[in-house]
């Protein structure tokens, strides 16, 4: 395969695999209203949900490092894909309230299994002048996610398509993500992680730093992950209509994936990790005052806007977060990328889980205003990150050794370990 298509499939494959994995968690809220004509689904029961696809996505990642000093990082990735589309072809054949939550549980599984190996794939093998795109790329899973599953909500709301028809569908969509991993050729396939060995920086402050990091992720993740699964809902109970939330829903979607992709092309061009994470600052900023707009203002399109910007400005940081995270501790990527990536999954798990009960029990208004509070005091958080790490001397932080040099062609391992 030439190099400049080759770093296309290392850019792009990564990402949309984890966009196909990641689409299972919304997808009972997208479609709660389709799923209640057919048995009892409340908004809790979406939140538990939504938690129980990351609960098991952070308990499974703890165990994803061991896994990768064993097999390949792409096996793990297909290894994820085949759970996802045989858990929901029997949702398919046998539905219900539980199985609901246990394809969630399991699929949440495949993501943990899956997520770190492609941060890890993007790591090691993505040339670094590219690897902020690849980032961005990847991270605008969550959003692609959700747009797949408002696509999902839209064929059933205005084609009648029965709803657990998508959930057959997605099982092909898995099967073909699997076969388009191929693409990305032998000569980019890499090995099992091989074990790290100690760097003279490494100490309490190291671990103190990428603590406050996973700290951080988690309560911005905590703070935006609501909005998948509850989007829709809450704008059908402040008067929208489900199609009309369903359009918001993707549109949001497609403009979180367009600004994780800009904001990663821009760190290219900005290597420095503190003027990545001041982004993740102001992106956060952005989500809290658009959660806001969604808790006080009236009207669809009030609403509709708050919920863009939240989607589109809120939900920029992740690929910063982690693209900073691989260039301040370089030398243990797979401590940093599941750590890191095991605190935005705990988010995940907890905020759809306490946003469900307040709507449960309080009101959307009062759940939306909680969010938009989280998501500040992650913003402090990672502020508390810069003010770190420009006390500490580069030489200490490891900063200025990427994994890679610019220059340097993507790290190739022999073929025969997939």
């Amino acid at each position: 395969m030439a190099a400049a298509p080759r770093t296309t499939a290392l850019v792009v494959l990564p990402g949309l695999t984890s966009a196909v994995i990641a689409m299972v968690g919304p997808l009972p809220g997208a479609l709660v209203f389709a799923i209640r004509e057919d048995f009892a689904f409340s908004a809790s029961d979406v939140g538990f949900s939504f938690a129980g696809f990351y609960l098991a996505s952070a308990v499974v990642a703890q165990f994803a490092g061991r896994l990768m000093a064993r097999w390949s990082q792409l096996t793990l990735i297909r290894l994820g894909l085949a759970l996802c589309a045989a858990v929901t072809v029997t949702v398919a054949l046998w539905s219900g309230r539980w199985q609901l939550f246990a394809a969630a549980g399991i699929c949440g599984a495949a993501n943990g299994l899956s997520t770190p190996a492609v941060n890890l794939l993007i790591a090691r093998v993505v040339p670094s002048h590219r690897r902020g795109l690849a980032f961005g790329v990847r991270m605008s899973a969550v959003p692609g996610g959700a747009s797949l599953a408002a696509l999902a909500a839209y064929f059933v709301v205005g084609h009648g398509y029965d709803w657990r028809a998508v959930y057959a569908g997605y099982a092909v969509l898995c099967l073909l993500t699997i076969a388009a991993m191929g693409w990305i050729g032998p000569s980019a396939r890499s090995s099992p992680e091989a074990p790290q060995s100690s760097a003279p920086w490494d100490g309490p402050g190291e671990a103190r730093g990428l603590g406050l990091l996973a700290t951080a992720g988690l309560l911005a993740a905590s703070g935006g992950a609501v909005l998948p699964p509850f989007l829709v809902e809450g704008m059908v109970h402040g008067g929208t209509t489900p199609g009309a939330a369903a359009i918001f829903l993707a549109v949001g979607s497609w403009l979180g994936m367009g600004a994780r992709i800009v904001v990663g092309v821009v760190s290219d061009r900005l290597p420095r990790p503190q003027l990545h994470l001041t982004g993740v600052v102001l992106s956060l900023m952005a989500g809290s005052f658009g959660m806001l707009g969604l808790a006080l203002g009236e009207g669809a399109v009030v609403v509709g806007a708050a919920a863009v910007v939240t989607f589109g400005l809120g939900w920029a940081w992740p690929g910063l977060l982690h693209h900073a995270a691989i260039q301040m501790y370089p030398y243990h990527l797979v401590r940093t990328t599941t750590r890191l990536q095991s605190g935005t999954f705990l988010g995940g798990l907890l905020g759809p889980a306490v946003f469900g009960l307040a709507v449960t029990h309080v009101s959307f208004t009062w759940a939306w205003l909680g969010s938009s509070v989280v998501m500040a005091f992650a913003a402090v958080a990672v502020w508390g990150v810069v003010r770190r790490s420009q006390a500490v001397p580069d030489a200490e932080r490891g900063e200025g050794s990427p994994v890679q040099k610019p220059d340097e062609p993507a790290r190739q391992s022999d073929p025969r370990h997939d």
